[in-house]
């Protein structure tokens, strides 16, 4: 196959000054291609026409059609993506560095007192990857990103590989600000004004095109920019300075997600060309998002300048629409969890499977339980309880986020409730990582919750009851039954990969404290209190997190990290939604704080929250002001607030919500 060396000759007498747009400072062929680059040395190899998987190789990147590792094809939409940082032009000691470290099993701190294969970043690495995050705060002041969870998701317990993708859309996160800034400041002002050329700004990814005019706006701009076309468009009066061969992506890794001599890969989200479509997708936050497809949006069209496949009869220097790839099925190449509490099958009443008959408005009589707040007491109490008020069909997930707090200390029995508490302890690192990360296409039920909680007791005792001859047919036993559940709740290759989950003589672990498993037939009232408290707080912070994403599609949609941050802004700290990773409170604390200037940040980021749904109350209309901010309104804003959050709850879940509790102190 003939190459540019042979096809075209060299004039090294060229001045770069004297080159533009449609000229060649380098010029490759590729197939029926010819791609030239008028403002630099090297000419990439154009991955576009092939349809090609979506899918995170090892070092959670996708190859050489992602955006962020390799120049992809020129779309209006996303225009800034031209603008990103080309790795090689930022050494080790530059904090952009950090915007391409990949983890390794020895960054890989594992959490103690759990035999599940979970932890965090070592905290150096944590330390260097919240350079990029110190440099977009620089950039644009009011970005938080620590607000968006991503930063402070490195310090949360998850497996390998669900914090190699959190810390690769974390970087994502980071280059699309970037890129976003230096288009905004630096190329887009050059392309308005298109009054003279800039110097190629040799540290941005660039792009092809095979549109005239785009290529022209961009050369303007400085942005490295690769010229696509077939032999019957390229000008007569082009000047070629340097015929070369094509370069090949060799330090991208292409080969797929390994554990020991396992080959684990990640899921396909998309199979398709390149254009609008690819580009979608591979911009899209990976982690949690596998099982979904991004909403449809435009299809590139002629505006857009995206590359489709020139051929020598019909390309040529103008527009063509984009080839809008083929969205996977939901099905394809995943192993799917069992939905145990799937929406076409739940009840039209609000009794769940496995509820008891016990007032769930109410909690039980339990030394291990504090009061709820008082205004979230009254709310419940409140609430218009008739069945006619729930919106049915059920549109929202009604399981439990995480197991009720009256059924974690519910058993009667000691080894029971040593069962219970154990089995909960040992799971939970891995389980809030699961649901803040990459959730189950549905949660628990209470019996389902029970039957998990309880599943230990039940297989020692099936390990310790008398072997006999065993029925014809072919019936579960109860460790397979439970190895079954936890498949479902954790996947198969944790089960298989994860020891015993606790030993009798052992320890597990509670917020950095170690607790002897002993203790736990008879756990002491103060850690008791504290490990319910926390399942009431985790419980409505995700409860909150779900329906505010249900009942205001929106603004989730138009402003991902605007609406995260508020939500966020409703608890203190810097762990998002989590808690997992920080010291157990040991004063009332935001909402419920013990002053009024320390609860109004709080109570107005819960107010602005609830202020975008349907029928709110005229009260939670007006914003909240510290000149204005008394015990008064504090009380009625706040019994306002928590009333309209219930009931809003109740008509969409069903059931009454998961609310905060008392501080045991």
């Amino acid at each position: 196959m003939p190459t540019a060396l042979s096809m075209f000759k060299s004039n090294t007498t060229l001045r770069d000054a004297w080159l533009q747009a449609f000229d060649a400072r380098a010029i490759a062929v590729q197939g029926n291609l010819v791609i030239t680059m008028p403002n630099m040395d090297f000419i990439p190899v154009f991955h576009h026409f092939e349809e090609e998987n979506i899918q995170a190789h090892a070092d959670g990147c996708f190859g050489t059609i992602d955006c962020f590792q390799w120049p992809q094809a020129y779309d209006n939409i996303f225009c800034n993506l031209t603008c990103i940082p080309r790795k090689e032009a930022f050494p080790s000691l530059h904090p952009l560095h950090w915007a391409w470290f990949t983890p390794t099993q020895e960054d890989f701190k594992p959490i103690p007192g759990t035999s599940f294969p979970v932890g965090t970043l070592t905290s150096d690495k944590v330390e260097g990857l919240d350079s990029p995050h110190k440099l977009a705060e620089k950039w644009v002041q009011d970005w938080r990103a620590n607000q968006q969870g991503k930063n402070d998701a490195v310090t949360h317990p998850l497996t390998f590989c669900d914090l190699l993708m959190f810390v690769t859309d974390a970087q994502r996160l980071f280059l699309k600000i970037y890129s976003f800034m230096k288009w905004i400041l630096l190329a887009q002002p050059h392309i308005t004004a298109g009054d003279r050329t800039s110097v190629v700004n040799l540290e941005w990814m660039g792009t092809f095109t095979h549109n005239s005019y785009m290529c022209n706006k961009l050369y303007i701009a400085g942005i490295p920019i690769w010229y696509v076309c077939t032999m019957a468009y390229i000008p007569s009066n082009m000047m070629v300075k340097q015929p070369i061969l094509l370069t090949h992506p060799d330090q991208i890794i292409l080969s797929m997600y390994t554990e020991g001599n396992k080959v684990r890969p990640y899921e396909i989200i998309y199979r398709g060309p390149g254009g609008y479509n690819r580009q979608l997708h591979v911009r899209c936050l990976y982690g949690g998002t596998t099982f979904k497809d991004p909403e449809p949006g435009p299809s590139s069209g002629p505006s857009s300048g995206s590359s489709s496949a020139p051929s020598s009869s019909t390309a040529g220097p103008s527009s063509q629409p984009s080839i809008a790839g083929k969205a996977l099925t939901k099905n394809h190449n995943r192993k799917h969890r069992h939905q145990p509490y799937v929406k076409d099958a739940r009840p039209a009443h609000h009794i769940q499977s496995g509820e008891s008959i016990r007032d769930k408005w109410k909690d039980p009589e339990s030394p291990y339980f504090l009061p709820s707040k008082l205004h979230w007491d009254d709310a419940l109490k409140r609430c218009i309880k008739d069945s006619s008020c729930v919106r049915t069909p059920y549109l929202i997930d009604r399981g439990y986020r995480f197991p009720e707090p009256g059924l974690l200390v519910g058993p009667k029995l000691p080894e029971c409730l040593q069962g219970y508490i154990a089995t909960w302890l040992a799971c939970c690192p891995l389980w809030i990582g699961q649901v803040d990360h990459n959730p189950p296409h549905n949660y628990l039920s209470p019996q389902l919750w029970h039957d998990f909680l309880g599943s230990r007791i039940s297989a020692q005792s099936q390990a310790t009851a008398p072997k006999g001859p065993g029925p014809k047919k072919k019936v579960l036993t109860v460790v397979e039954k439970r190895k079954g559940m936890m498949k479902d709740l954790f996947g198969d290759d944790m089960v298989d990969s994860h020891r015993d989950l606790f030993a009798p003589e052992g320890m597990v672990k509670f917020r950095g404290e170690q607790v002897p498993v002993a203790s736990l037939a008879h756990p002491p009232q103060l850690l008791a209190q504290k490990i319910t408290w926390e399942l009431f707080e985790l419980g409505f912070r995700y409860e909150l997190r779900d329906l505010d994403r249900h009942l205001d599609k929106g603004c989730w949609a138009e402003d991902l990290v605007g609406r995260e941050q508020l939500l966020h802004a409703i608890f203190p700290g810097k762990a998002g939604l989590v808690m997992w990773s920080e010291p157990f409170p040991t004063d009332n604390y935001g909402m419920w704080n013990n002053t009024l200037i320390g609860v109004l940040p709080y109570l107005e980021s819960f107010r602005q929250l609830l202020c975008s749904w349907d029928d709110v109350p005229p009260l939670l209309t007006l914003p909240l002001i510290q000149e204005n901010f008394t015990d008064t309104k504090w009380w009625e804003v706040a019994c306002a607030a928590t009333a309209f959050y219930v009931q809003m709850f109740f008509d969409h879940f069903g059931r009454p919500p998961v609310v905060p509790h008392s501080l045991p102190l």
